[in-house]
């Protein structure tokens, strides 16, 4: 019983002579430091929202806002960009071609379905702002899929040329 209060005694102090030693120190000096600080990254944020909001905001038009008609044509194209950066090529499985002109080969057929939807979100006065983000995200959603399909492909055919048994010619 006399150990159990001894180390529920010693707990108690180090515990306060923790919270004692790491109390935050008060001054005046980092206050105002930070305020002034705090006060210039405000300015320069609300100068920069304004500039940005300056140069669209006529146009607040989001996809969602889009005709039903012009809505199914932009899912089409995703869906039609997102199969073509998808669909097994032979330059996946060659060994001797390197992944990024694979991938640069991929992105080239596929570049015109792209356009294709930048000009449907345009012809329907979309935020240029939203065209651009939303073209960046899925061409790099894309890359990423048809980076990980092509080192896949690249692996298992490695795998599979390293476990196929050596042919040995016969000596006459």
């Amino acid at each position: 019983m006399k150990n159990l209060i001894f180390i529920a005694l010693i707990a108690v102090v180090a515990f306060a002579s923790y919270n004692f030693m790491n109390k935050p120190a008060e001054s005046e000096e980092a206050v105002a430091v930070q305020t002034e600080t705090t006060e210039s990254v405000i300015e320069n944020t609300v100068e920069e929202v304004a500039t940005t909001a300056i140069v669209d905001e006529d146009n607040l038009t989001t996809p969602a806002d889009m005709p039903a008609e012009a809505q199914t044509e932009m899912y089409g194209f995703i869906m039609e960009y997102n199969k073509c950066m998808m669909q097994n090529r032979a330059e996946y499985h060659q060994l001797d071609i390197r992944t990024e002109d694979a991938a640069s080969i991929t992105f080239d057929e596929c570049a015109p379905i792209l356009d294709n939807l930048k000009a449907v979100l345009a012809a329907n006065s979309v935020n240029k702002g939203l065209q651009k983000g939303m073209a960046k995200t899925l061409q790099q959603r894309a890359a990423r899929k048809l980076m990980t399909a092509i080192m896949q492909a690249k692996a298992a055919k490695m795998a599979a040329g390293a476990s196929a048994a050596p042919v040995v010619p016969a000596t006459p």
